[in-house]
């Protein structure tokens, strides 16, 4: 699927952040600790964002291999430990990873979720995790998005689950894909 920044990503694809703490990932599920701190943020308002959060991540379809992936990891780790010194070494401890069609849900009638490819001249797989409203800034509001958020979201441990991660599935219908590589064998822009 052809994408431009800013796009939905895929139903099928699969969203995933990095882990930077061992704590991060316990028995499969992503603690709550994982989103501390500004993790959550405003788009940049240079990028004129339809949504009001995002967080980080980056998208299967595009990560490449599972041998890149890791190797991405550990390079972005190594360079967060590095560019923040004092705040401990990071080091890549597994993915927390949603699939973007499950990522479309309601947090109490208050924000709905979704997936936006926003790729970086650093990553080109880079893709938010997006809220289009946002909760108020009480503590006790905050605790209950980020158990909430954390209950919809799985995670593989690194070393050891990484070929758990699910790959991306292309959601395309049959008559989509034939339609897409007719397209494209006549040199045509995918019309999706």
């Amino acid at each position: 699927m052809s994408l431009s920044d800013g796009d939905p990503a895929d139903d099928g694809d699969i969203w995933f952040r990095i882990a930077t703490q061992q704590g991060h990932i316990v028995k499969g599920r992503v603690h709550h600790s994982a989103f501390g701190g500004n993790a959550i943020a405003p788009p940049s308002p240079a990028k004129d964002r339809p949504w009001a959060r995002e967080l980080s991540g980056r998208l299967r379809s595009r990560a490449g291999t599972l041998d890149k992936i890791t190797q991405h990891a550990d390079n972005y780790c190594a360079e967060l430990s590095a560019n923040a010194p004092g705040q401990g070494q990071k080091v890549f401890s597994g993915l927390a990873y949603i699939r973007v069609r499950d990522a479309k849900v309601s947090f109490e009638n208050a924000l709905v979720g979704g997936v936006h490819f926003t790729p970086l001249d650093t990553d080109p797989a880079h893709a938010d995790f997006t809220f289009d409203r946002w909760i108020g800034t009480a503590r006790e509001e905050r605790e209950r998005f980020n158990l909430w958020f954390t209950g919809i979201l799985k995670g593989v441990h690194h070393p050891g689950q990484l070929d758990l991660l699910p790959g991306a599935e292309d959601a395309r219908t049959a008559f989509q894909q034939i339609g897409d590589f007719i397209r494209a064998a006549l040199g045509c822009a995918s019309e999706r």
